[in-house]
């Protein structure tokens, strides 16, 4: 794939840009949301060269289908999709004084996730084993987006579950959200590592137990409501029949 993740190959290489990555692993099942951004007007009408700006380039790349997978086959016409290959939702970013893209695949099972071409892109190793009763995320130490594109700044990692998590090496966990924050300073050592259970999960996560109270109490509380308005309206016309 002659274009493979443009995204980093170009626009990455932008001063001032900055990648996110969400995950979320839910019963199994995992979402990837990447997203990049430059905030530099005067990056961005730089020349990469002879035929596009940076500007240009990342604009390019918007009409190019990413496979969510680091092995799918490929098209010999890089913008033409493949019938049966699975692809990234590619999404524009322009506001707020920041230019860039947004990459979403939530179709991933823990069983194929460590296949993900994000994931295989900024580490030489990414795997995700099935050891027993727990699921092992784990990367190779060294990301090695930032030996290849020198002027990235700074890469956020950002995984929530709704999993028992058993061990983590996050720089901040925030109830069942756990941050990786990644620069050329701790390049070299920016392994990520998360342990979970496969079937054993937190209560309540993301509020779940107290929206299904609170579906449950609408549903009675119509159904109480509709329910006596039936009562009282058998009531009176029985009532009237009785006047009769």
């Amino acid at each position: 794939m002659k274009k493979i993740v443009l995204l980093f190959v170009f626009a990455l290489f932008l001063t001032g840009c900055s990648a996110t990555c969400n995950i979320e692993i839910y019963n199994d099942k995992v979402r990837e949301d990447m997203e990049y951004t430059e905030t530099s007007l005067e990056n961005l009408e730089k020349r990469y060269n002879s035929k596009f700006t940076y500007r240009g380039l990342i604009e390019d790349s918007f009409s190019y289908p990413y496979t969510a997978f680091y092995n799918a086959p490929a098209n010999e016409n890089d913008y033409v999709k493949i019938d049966g290959v699975e692809y990234y939702k590619n999404e524009r970013i322009d506001e707020d004084g920041k230019f860039g893209q947004k990459l979403s695949y939530h179709k991933f099972k823990l069983s194929n996730y460590k296949d993900s071409l994000i994931a295989k892109k900024c580490y030489k190793y990414f795997n995700v084993l099935d050891q027993d009763d727990t699921y092992v995320i784990s990367t190779s130490i060294n990301n090695t987006c930032f030996e290849e594109y020198p002027l990235l700044d700074s890469i956020t990692v950002n995984i929530k579950t709704n999993h028992k998590v058993v061990s983590n090496n996050a720089d901040i966990v925030n109830g069942y959200h756990y941050t990786w924050i990644i620069d050329k300073e701790n390049k070299d050592d920016a392994a990520i590592m998360l342990t979970i259970k496969k079937n054993k999960y937190v209560f309540n996560y993301e509020n779940e137990f107290v929206k299904k109270v609170l579906t449950i109490g609408g549903i009675v509380g119509i159904i109480g409501i509709v329910g006596g308005c039936i009562v009282l309206h058998f009531r009176n016309k029985i009532r009237k029949v009785d006047e009769i």
